[in-house]
């Protein structure tokens, strides 16, 4: 049985690992459990004020008519 791998630097501690050709992952084994630990980045809250969605919607109203250029 053959098995296509790749060479790979690790993206966190910069250490060399094989990896198979279709995988998509960055990160070696050690770091891939370290990092588990932290909060995937869409799921945190961002600090201060939240962003005016009023104006986004003005925009896009304005864009719908044809009033942004």
């Amino acid at each position: 049985m053959e098995m296509c791998v790749q060479l790979k630097v690790c993206e966190s501690c910069g250490c060399l690992w094989y990896r198979a050709q279709a995988q998509e992952n960055v990160y070696c084994g050690r770091c891939e459990k370290a990092l588990r630990q932290f909060p995937a980045p869409e799921s945190r809250k961002r600090p201060g004020r939240p962003m005016g969605k009023a104006f986004v919607a003005a925009w896009a109203t304005a864009e719908a008519v044809g009033g942004a250029h």
